[in-house]
């Protein structure tokens, strides 16, 4: 855990930690070169769509003329049922992805260290009852909260957001919790504490600087996940609208013509797991960087 102090103290150690790992890994440029693309598509991908009110959900005024078409020159990725272009609802939906998945991971990563870190920290009745929360939390799947929230509140953006959040904090105060136990037993730690550095200096300067390294790794890999279940929340209809320019929700309106019309499905689905597959690359790759027995675990399989 010192060593990590060492290589971590700052933002320009997690730089150097992934310079190394693009110089070491294929995995890890493969997984950054999806990574980057998606994050292109979703900034670009509202100005570069051919059709951007299709890309919005929007019924052309000719949609029986466009209906069903497979993939052409005019429209590369084909249209949907309602004539709307698929390729349009790709790149438009990219910018959604990216936007859900990075609020509920950060959220999840800042609520789940804090919670973490004091329940380490503050041992007796506070640790207690913080360890029993996350408890409570990991026993709720995302699905059976969506589910709730849909219930209570209706379809929205914040049914996704708000379940995945909900569903996902405990497992970063889990490992906070873990990495924080660790630390506060240090010498260094006890030290400022029995000199009289408040806590919240004690906090900030010695614990969350040493556990947050390894939980921001894990937070990377998780992204892929946290992608692959906002898709599937609005895939089953209970997150956003029908009309919303979502990932999942594009599978989910293709799913009942996969016979006749594969292609809206397809481009969608190819797009979610490329995602996810970039994101879980470059997460193991700075993990195994940061622990090299992660590097010979590998040589086992190949």
């Amino acid at each position: 855990m010192s060593a990590l102090r060492g290589r971590f103290n700052s933002a320009a150690g997690f730089l150097d930690l992934a310079r190394r790992a693009w110089r070491r890994s294929t995995r890890f440029r493969a997984g950054s070169l999806l990574v980057a693309a998606m994050v292109a598509m979703a900034v670009l991908g509202p100005y570069v769509a051919p059709y951007p009110s299709d890309g919005w959900g929007l019924v052309p005024r000719n949609a029986a003329e466009r209906a069903g078409k497979p993939p052409c020159p005019e429209f590369p990725f084909g249209t949907d049922n309602l004539g709307r272009d698929v390729l349009s609802r790709v790149l438009v939906g990219a910018r959604l992805a990216l936007l859900q998945i990075a609020l509920v991971v950060s959220v999840s990563l800042a609520l789940g260290l804090f919670v973490g870190v004091c329940a380490a920290y503050y041992r007796g009745p506070v640790e207690a009852l913080l360890n029993y929360a996350a408890e409570v939390f990991l026993a709720l799947p995302a699905m059976v909260i969506a589910l709730a929230l849909r219930l209570a509140l209706g379809q929205g953006f914040h049914v996704v957001v708000t379940s995945l959040i909900l569903s996902w904090w405990p497992w970063y105060a889990r490992s906070s919790y873990v990495y924080a136990r660790a630390v506060v037993e240090m010498e260094y730690v006890l030290l400022a504490r029995l000199a009289g550095v408040p806590d919240r200096t004690v906090l900030l300067r010695h614990v969350v600087v040493n556990v947050l390294p390894p939980v921001l790794v894990q937070a990377i890999t998780d992204l892929g996940s946290v992608l692959l279940e906002a898709s599937a929340i609005n895939f089953l209809g209970l997150g956003l609208p029908p009309d919303a320019p979502d990932w999942g929700i594009v599978v989910q309106n293709g799913f009942k013509y996969i016979v006749s019309m594969p292609w809206v499905s397809m481009f969608p689905g190819a797009f979610i797991l490329a995602t996810a597959l970039g994101f879980s690359l470059v997460g193991d790759s700075l993990r195994e960087e940061m622990d090299p027995k992660m590097r010979r675990r590998w040589k086992l399989w190949f």
